[in-house]
């Protein structure tokens, strides 16, 4: 992930409708607060003036109908001379601040206000007599309302403006309160403070607030619980003020009682004494927590995960047993210092008068990188060294049988927040955050929201901003430079990077909604873009004023950063402070249909969580990324851009990114993989432009044998051992039963599968022959088959294939047994015009293809002229389970899609061949079969193929051309339409993309990328804006190029604001940073040229910086992946490695491929010889191979997104944490990130004594039926869960881990994997500089 800063947007899609519920005051007239009588209303002598840090803002509705009134509540603290004062609370009621918005003056009159009864009034100037402007300049009115839910309801029939905007913030931006409040203090009876609005005056502030930490256990033996239904069992608490720390625990009715204390508990630092608090019911307990909230009193409350999960359910189950049953006041009300509480889905509930803060939330908002995992011990692990407290089993078993470990475990989680808020200062550090921008806290960590707030008090005063998606969009834009990548290892690298190059730009240009102007009729000097848009120079824009503003803040972090050495938790803080974050939406119709790893999927049944086919647009590699946000607005009726073609059919928002090329033969064209994003709406009419096609899809692991031993678990073997049977029996313990083959005419001794299994080495070591067959008396087959062979089988019988077992009849005194017989229809070639035989001018014939590879595979078949049988129960039974048992139920098995490319290339031309014909570079398929409809449309995008299909006759018809590029022309194939059922949104981690059709028409399309100043949901967007901006940026890029080439340095790679120039091998260290500075100089003095020359500015603020120097810098053909060796950075000798792109950094890998790929690249940027890193890889490889690696470091990480049971298709993660919890006692469910491992086989005792344990039949459990039969998988948390009797498939996890991420490394020096697996060969780094 990437960090957020406030320069950027990371929220605001989610919360119309919550953001409109929450403007409207979430009021339905029976939320009336205490009944005053508006007349009456009252101010207090002041007795002098109070100063306080403002740490919440609410409001209520006073009174009711016509008379009723909103009431804006200020809570902060006061600062205390001493440091062992606890700061003092206050309560200000701000009276008379009226709800409003704007809206064009020519569409508001006296008689169109008065027809509302929820206006009051409307003014056309402010106090000075100005009148009321939007930025563009309209002329505005200014609408109050009763209360703001009069605002919420009655907006959308006016063009508005800040009409979104919730009212507690409206009172924060018109009284520019970022910190703190000074007030008189007009003291009621019950010692609130009373004033008028005109009276709060900002300041300056900084009491500390009291921040009151818990976490909650629950009852989850029901699974993950959920809506307030399962007992929470116990809860620990943190009072910030008093260092106290509580646990409270409800003593299980059928377990033992609970602790008097924690005496054995080990805290992470310092010693704590926690008090144990015990309670004979739930309600009790509940109600004796509440009662110490209303005692202490916290300004804020947090936890891990705490928005999503603690909060609301703590408040669902407060409800839930709330009633006549007992004596407790479970009201949730009393929660609120308001007596008012929300539920929202938007940023967690909204307890009034205190802060919801969800630490987990506000953790990873200051991340440069994302982590493995975000569960707090997983953080714990990373920032302290230390994780949550282990346990087994389920919560409710633990609450019963060992209360004291319960609340160990629960205290450890609350101190693992509290030491990790002191060690990272989060709440203190977004509570500096919310002053520089004005904004509450709980909104401070989402950029969206923060960035919203400090645009809107700059904007105050001056001139109104449209309400968030008010805006329309304008002209396409292209993205920003970034130039062809090196393959191999560079010496001494130089980079120079443009000091924050999109801000240098805007306030080059002076680019603002407001300064933007039409040359031909502005008299006044302007700047120009290189994409024509023009400037005013004079006055400065908002957006001018803002950057220069926000600068300075950054450039004084930057120097307080570098004022600490890299690495320290100083230097980190302040880093993090001046990066940036990007945000990803787009939008389709309903009836969207999305291609997923599970098969079609309609797009509102996508939840988050679930796998999708993505594109990476940089690399052109088709990977499955996890849908990480969905939005639905299903009451959006605007426009739509209707884009159909043979191959592409979408109804997208005109803001929806389209990936394309441009492809023109007499006009431009971009590289050929050079993907952009477009936005539909932005669409050239004329311009020929190309979709993406054949792709790389992901080249799986290659099945070089088929073992029906390992696909099977009821069977039987017949061996013929090369050994005396003697020494057979003597091996294995017992004389197995001998039996004689008849057409090998030789006998073998036959195995049950578990005594197989109990014995396979040695069985497999001395084995002559080996068969296998489905029980006594029938057929015997070979046991393993040539994996392409078995493969090509499997795809024969999906595409042509049924299985038929007869049944048993009897004869007077015989009896003639049922037979499984396996049936492969193809018809023989009919010779033509009498000619002979079947080969007479037949190109292929299928049919003794088939004959062919029954013949390889050794099976005793019949034939005819219409197909192939052969019998056999035990293979009939697998490729019925497997393929499908019919017609309408045929399907792909899921392995085929793991197999390497060739294998699953030639899959497909089989299944062509069944039951589909071709054309010249095209073909087409026909099944009854939805599913395997699904799985071709897979196997294509695996393939890189685009397809689609339609239902003809009853059959589905899949159609492919090859070699095709897909290609479109708005004018021939777009139209607009308006939307008619809402619109629906996903958002794609890392790629954003996916692909999506409709009609059966399925391409790769993105979402809609944006920089802040480009996204029509923020209220400054002007897409013309930001293309004038970026074709500045892109120039300034280019320009350098240009400079640095005057000094006969090659530019080997760059991106959007940044060269790197190779120095030479043979540059000393300072020569080289001497001759770095040169450079600067140099390009610095010729942007002087350029500014004028290119956008007619005397003054630019462009300034290049020699950043750092690598002593080697690395590539692996790919952009935005390389490494390099830093010697030196910001003026300062380092020594240290700089990786972006690899695998290494993400969190979905397992630890030894970050290990392994981050020990291989640093050799190669330190310029160790390749024979020691081959040597390296090598070695790893081996103990591989040996077993020899530990499960914690080959566990593949994957996270689960919602509940097991709610899978379609359940993929190895999800089988695999569906067998862990039934048979290691572990308790994954959503939001669980288990590790999983590859198994080859299970052994035998295994079964025996689970069965014995837990009472499991395969026959009756269908879960542990299909783990018994293929025991492929297993999900863990600790590697001790994982019994011995699981043997890993070594192979096949290090295919899984390090072949690929190791292999792409490896490549780029023209090293194979397979070189490095066999230990030949050796080459020396110096041919790849």
């Amino acid at each position: 992930m990437e960090q957020t800063e406030f320069g950027d947007f990371g929220a605001g899609e989610e919360r119309p409708a919550d953001e409109a519920e929450a403007v409207a005051g979430n009021d339905t007239g029976d939320e009336v607060a205490t009944v005053v009588d508006a007349d009456s209303v009252r101010f207090p002598e002041a007795q002098g003036s109070v100063t306080l840090t403002v740490t919440q803002v609410d409001y209520t509705v006073e009174y009711s109908g016509d008379d009723e009134f909103p009431v804006v509540h200020v809570f902060g603290r006061r600062e205390t001379e001493a440091d062992d004062e606890e700061p003092q609370l206050e309560h200000v009621e701000v009276y008379d601040f009226e709800p409003y918005f704007y809206a064009p003056i020519e569409n508001v009159d006296d008689e169109r206000i008065a027809g509302y009864d929820g206006l009051v009034d409307y003014r056309e100037t402010d106090a000075e007599g100005d009148p009321f402007e939007s930025i563009r300049g309209e002329r505005l009115a200014k609408i109050i309302g009763r209360t703001p839910r009069d605002v919420g309801q009655i907006r959308d029939d006016f063009e508005h403006y800040e009409a979104d905007i919730l009212f507690p913030n409206r009172l924060l931006i018109d009284k520019d309160i970022e910190s703190g409040v000074r007030v008189p203090e007009r003291r009621t009876e019950d010692d609130t403070i009373r004033i008028p609005h005109q009276e709060v005056e900002t300041v300056d502030d900084n009491a500390t607030p009291r921040v009151n930490t818990f976490d909650i256990e629950v009852d989850d033996r029901n699974g993950f619980p959920e809506d307030g239904e399962q007992t929470i069992v116990c809860l620990t608490s943190h009072d910030s003020y008093d260092d106290e720390y509580i646990n409270w625990l409800y003593n299980a009715p059928d377990g033992i009682d609970g602790p008097a204390a924690l005496e054995a508990y080990e805290p992470i630092e310092d010693d704590i004494d926690a008090e144990v608090r015990v309670f004979d019911s739930e309600p009790e307990m509940l109600d004796a927590f509440i009662e110490y909230i209303e005692r202490t009193d916290p300004d804020l409350l947090t936890g891990w995960n705490f928005a999503d999960f603690d909060a609301p359910y703590f408040l669902d189950r407060v409800e839930e047993l709330a009633g006549p049953d007992h004596d407790y006041d479970l009201d949730i009300d009393r929660l609120s210092r308001v007596d008012e509480v929300w539920r929202s889905d938007w940023n967690g509930p909204d307890i009034k008068g205190r802060v919801v803060f969800d630490l987990l939330r506000a953790y990873k908002a200051t991340q440069f990188s994302e982590l493995e995992s975000y569960r707090l011990d997983a953080v714990g692990e990373v920032e302290m060294g230390v994780g949550k407290e282990r346990y087994t089993g389920d919560i409710g078993d633990l609450w019963e049988d060992d209360p004291e470990r319960l609340l160990e475990y629960n205290l450890r989680d609350v101190e693992l927040c509290v030491e990790l808020d002191r060690k990272q200062d989060i709440v203190a550090f977004w509570d500096e955050a919310r002053k520089l921008v004005g904004c509450k806290i709980e909104d401070a960590p989402t950029a969206g929201d923060a960035v919203d707030m400090y645009v809107l008090h700059k904007a105050y005063g001056e001139f109104a901003l449209p309400s968030k998606g008010q805006q329309e969009a304008t002209d396409e834009f292209e993205g920003g430079a970034v130039f062809d990548p090196i393959t191999g290892v560079r010496e001494n690298v130089s980079v120079l990077d443009l000091k924050s190059l999109y801000p240098m730009s805007m306030t080059t240009i002076n680019a603002s909604p407001e300064t933007k102007v039409d040359p031909e009729a502005y008299d006044g000097e302007t700047y120009r873009t290189p994409s024509g848009v023009h400037f005013r120079k004079e006055p400065d824009g908002i957006i001018r004023e803002m950057v220069d503003e926000l600068l300075s803040e950054r450039e004084e972090k930057k120097s307080l950063r570098n004022d600490n050495d890299p690495g320290s938790e100083a230097y980190e803080r302040f880093d993090r402070q001046q990066a940036a974050v990007k945000v990803i939406m787009n939008c389709f119709t309903p009836d969207t249909d999305v291609l997923t790893p599970e098969g079609v999927r309609n797009i509102r049944d996508l939840d988050v969580g679930d796998p999708v086919y993505s594109l990476d647009p940089d690399t052109q590699e088709m990977e499955v990324k996890p849908v990480v946000e969905t939005h639905a607005y299903p009451d959006y009726r605007g426009d739509l851009v209707d884009i159909e073609t043979s191959k592409t059919d979408f109804r997208v928002t005109p803001n929806h990114r389209m990936l394309v090329r441009k492809n023109e033969r007499n006009g431009t064209s971009w590289d050929q993989d050079d993907y952009r994003f477009v936005e539909a709406g932005e669409l050239d009419r004329a311009t020929n432009y190309e979709l993406p096609h054949d792709w790389d899809g992901p080249d799986g692991e290659r099945l070089d044998e088929a073992d029906l031993t390992e696909l099977l678990d009821d069977y039987e073997v017949w061996v013929r051992p090369e050994v005396h049977g003697h020494t057979f029996a003597a091996e294995i313990g017992y004389y197995p039963d001998k039996v004689l083959k008849n057409d090998v005419g030789e006998e073998g001794y036959v195995l049950s599968a578990e005594e197989f299994e109990e014995h396979r080495e040695y069985v497999d070591s001395v084995a002559e022959r080996c068969f296998v067959h489905a029980e006594a008396n029938r057929k015997w087959i070979p046991r393993t088959y040539d994996g392409d062979d078995f493969l090509e089988l499997l795809a024969w019988f999906v595409t042509e294939g049924n299985v038929y077992t007869s049944e048993e009849k009897r004869f007077g005194d015989k009896l003639r047994g049922s037979a499984t017989t396996v049936k492969i229809a193809q018809d023989a070639p009919v010779a033509a015009d009498g000619g002979e035989g079947a080969a007479g001018g037949i190109e292929e014939n299928h049919h003794a293809a088939i004959g062919d590879l029954l013949d390889r595979m050794g099976f005793d078949y019949y034939v005819d002229d219409q197909s192939y049988q052969f019998t056999s129960r035990l293979l009939g039974r697998y490729l019925e389970r497997t393929c499908g048992d019919d017609s309408f139920a045929k399907r792909i098995p899921e392995f085929v899609f793991e197999a390497s490319r060739e294998q699953k290339r030639r899959f497909l031309d089989v299944l062509i061949d069944g039951d589909g014909d071709r054309q010249e570079n095209s073909w087409r398929y026909s099944t009854a079969s939805e599913e395997l409809r699904d799985d071709v449309l897979r196997l294509c995008a695996h393939l890189g193929l685009t397809a689609n299909y339609r239902k003809d006759s009853g059959s589905w018809r899949i159609y492919t051309t090859e070699n095709a590029k897909n290609t479109l022309r708005m004018h021939r194939s777009g139209s607009r339409s308006e939307a008619e059922d809402g619109v629906y949104c996903v958002t794609v981690e890392d790629n954003h993309t996916l692909m999506a059709g409709r009609n059966g028409k399925f391409q790769f399309v993105g979402q809609s990328l944006y920089g802040v100043f480009g996204w029509d949901r923020f209220r400054l967007y002007d897409r013309e804006m930001s293309a004038g901006v970026t074709s500045t940026n892109r120039e300034v890029i280019s320009f350098t190029e240009q400079a640095a080439n005057e000094l006969d340095k090659e530019v080997i790679y760059g991106d959007t604001d940044s060269v790197m120039l190779e120095l030479g091998g043979d540059t000393p260290k300072d020569e080289a940073i001497e001759r770095s500075f040169e450079i600067e100089e140099h390009i610095n003095d010729r942007y002087d040229e350029f500014a004028i020359e290119e956008l007619n500015a005397e003054l630019h603020r462009f300034q290049i910086e020699f950043e750092k120097l690598y002593r080697r810098f690395f590539q692996a053909g790919k952009k935005k992946r390389y490494a390099g060796h830093i010697i030196w950075s910001e003026g300062k000798d380092v020594d240290d490695i700089d990786i972006t792109g690899f695998e290494y950094q993400r969190s979905d890998i397992a630890p030894i491929t970050k290990e392994v790929q981050l020990q291989v690249i640093e050799m190669i940027v330190h310029g160790e010889d390749l024979e020691d890193v081959k040597d390296y890889v090598h070695g790893v490889i081996e103990d591989f191979q040996n077993g020899e690696a530990s499960l914690d470091d080959i566990g593949i990480p994957g996270g689960i997104g919602k509940k097991l049971d709610n899978y379609d298709t359940d993929t190895a993660q999800v089988r695999g944490a569906k067998y862990a919890n039934l048979l290691l006692d572990t308790n994954f469910a959503s939001g669980s990130k288990p590790k999983r491992v590859y198994l080859k086989k299970v052994h035998p005792e295994f079964f025996r004594e689970i069965e014995a344990e837990k009472d499991l039949d395969p026959a009756e459990d269908v879960l542990y039926g299909e783990f018994k039969r293929d025991p492929d998988v297993i999900c863990f948390e600790y590697a001790d869960q994982v019994p011995d009797a699981f043997e890993v498939d070594w192979d096949k996890m290090l295919d899984k881990t390090l072949k690929g991420p190791i292999a792409r490394v490896l490549e780029a020096l023209d090293i194979s994997w397979e070189e490095v697996k066999s230990g030949q060969e050796q080459t020396g780094l110096e041919s790849f500089m």
